[in-house]
């Protein structure tokens, strides 16, 4: 008895632990903010979203395009900006075509928050690139931190120890060290697990209204958390299904406002042009045929085994559905009380709901940079974990009552 108390005591209950845990998950967070903001890597994107944020003020393209390459010149090593402007022959082109260079803002300025956010650090002083990489290790620093407290009741505090490293292996630190409104989205997403895990409804309705003014394309989350809510919440129906149409609204408004070319232009631009197409405006009007969206989908499919944060995602997500569908076994024979057991649990919804997403995306878009899904990796990781608690706390509780 003796023995069984003291293991409770010190695995479940001893604050200590959890003040270990608590403060081994802010240390980290610094060091991942001082880490980013200390060894920036230049991706070209970073000229996208500085293009974007000074329009704002100044939308004449000879303006534009020489603050930027002159801020460039000035901000990076001579090695850096020889890559951003020689490496590649789009990027020549982005660097000698002051119209190419303009065209491909609406690429970026369609991510208005993140967008708004290095202009209002820009306008207090701080050079844009600066600003640029300060933000993205800020967002994802943010992120991690909440997350962390989205799952920290559900967590054994030993489990920890364990949430650093998942980080460097979804990649979450290379979206820190570069600049991408993906950054942001994961920031959201932490956000969003926290509400949603404790029942902040107000606040999860005014971050999945404002999440397409994150990333337009994860409208597809809003339209799957609010369908969760119109299941499994009468008193939330209406609000939710308002929130989907204000969604829809501002989709198309935003797209409209920034001059966004729309879904096949991107997917022309990717997929058919391979990423070297300068000029969006030739092929904005070309649309993409039926056999041109299966050839892309089928193509890069092999990318769900081949691609290394994918499989460890579908990993995780399989041992963690393995180890909640044994647990509830007992319910197999009942679809009523399975469904009561699965949509009373936030955790496997958050699971659920990142799975559906990555696949519905990928149809949408096929293709699984690891950049685009980091947040639904960690509800992954985060997901077993907590699974893992909770048999560890019933059979430590168990073990209790035998005794």
């Amino acid at each position: 008895m003796f023995n069984n108390f003291e293991y409770r005591n010190i695995a479940f209950d001893n604050p200590h632990f959890s003040k270990m845990a608590h403060w081994l998950i802010i240390t980290t967070c610094i060091i991942l903010f001082f880490y980013a903001t200390n060894t920036p890597e230049q991706n070209w994107d970073i000229l996208g979203y500085a293009g974007s944020s000074v329009s704002i003020e100044n939308s004449n393209d000879s303006h534009i395009h020489n603050y930027i390459y002159q801020e460039l010149k000035e901000y990076s090593t001579d090695e850096e900006f020889k890559d951003l402007t020689d490496k590649y022959n789009y990027r020549r082109v982005m660097f000698e075509d002051v119209d190419a260079f303009n065209q491909q803002i609406p690429f970026y300025k369609i991510r208005i928050i993140f967008v708004l956010l290095i202009f209002a650090l820009m306008k207090i002083g701080i050079n844009i690139f600066a600003a640029s990489h300060l933000l993205s290790a800020a967002l994802v620093s943010g992120g991690y931190l909440a997350f962390y407290y989205a799952y920290k009741k559900s967590i054994h505090p030993m489990l920890w120890v364990s949430y650093p490293l998942f980080i460097i292996i979804f990649d979450v630190v290379n979206v820190a060290q570069t600049v991408t409104a993906d950054s942001l989205a994961f920031f959201w997403m932490g956000l969003i697990s926290f509400t949603l895990m404790n029942a902040h409804w107000k606040s999860l309705f005014f971050l999945l209204v404002s999440l397409t003014l994150v990333r337009t394309d994860m409208i597809i989350l809003v339209a799957l958390i609010s369908g969760y809510l119109i299941l499994s919440r009468t008193d939330l129906r209406f609000i939710s299904i308002a929130i989907v149409l204000i969604s829809l609204v501002l989709y198309f408004f935003v797209n409209h406002f920034v001059g966004n070319y729309g879904w096949s232009t991107v997917f022309h631009y990717v997929f058919i042009t391979g990423m070297e197409a300068t000029h969006p405006d030739e092929y904005s009007s070309f649309g993409i045929s039926f056999k041109q969206y299966i050839t892309a989908v089928i193509t890069h499919i092999p990318l769900f085994i081949s691609e290394r944060t994918v499989l460890l995602f579908e990993i995780l997500v399989f041992l963690q559905f393995l180890i909640w569908g044994l647990y509830h076994r007992k319910y197999f024979f009942s679809a009523r009380k399975l469904l009561f057991e699965l949509i009373n649990s936030p955790v496997i919804v958050l699971t659920l709901i990142s799975v559906i997403y990555v696949i519905l995306h990928y149809a949408v878009f096929p293709i699984l940079d690891s950049r685009f899904f980091v947040g639904q990796y960690i509800i992954s990781t985060l997901g077993l974990l907590s699974i893992i608690s909770s048999i560890l706390k019933k059979f430590d509780s168990d073990s209790m009552t035998i005794d």
